[in-house]
């Protein structure tokens, strides 16, 4: 039986837009690591505790997620995006080419059922 997922790590670089996130996952019954807002942050939070999932957005600020998502892969941590790029702005970064893009404005309730069927 699988293991069932209790911490997602938030990657996501807007206040308002975090803490939605944070907030329905929250509901949903996850523990909430972050937000984090930057690549240092999340791989920061990542190695103090190692999350069962993530939630990330692509572009945080002048960098993108791609060195997290790296790290996640490596640790086996599955991960969906939440962002506004589109599979072809999204298709520079090999590691999102399968990932799961629930877009902007983001369903939170897809967020949340999503983060359960992980």
């Amino acid at each position: 039986m699988a293991e069932r997922i209790r911490s997602v790590l938030v990657v996501e670089d807007e206040f308002f837009i975090a803490h939605q996130l944070q907030d329905a996952l929250e509901a949903g019954g996850f523990l909430v690591l972050g937000p984090a807002a930057t690549v240092t942050e999340a791989i920061d939070l990542i190695n103090s505790e190692r999350p069962d999932a993530a939630v990330l957005d692509f572009k945080l600020g002048r960098e993108n997620v791609v060195p997290v998502a790296l790290h996640l892969r490596t640790l086996k941590v599955p991960y969906v995006l939440a962002t506004a790029y589109d599979k072809a702005g999204l298709e520079s970064a090999f590691l999102f080419v399968d990932a799961l893009n629930l877009g902007k404005p983001t369903d939170l309730q897809r967020l949340v059922e999503t983060i359960r069927s992980l």
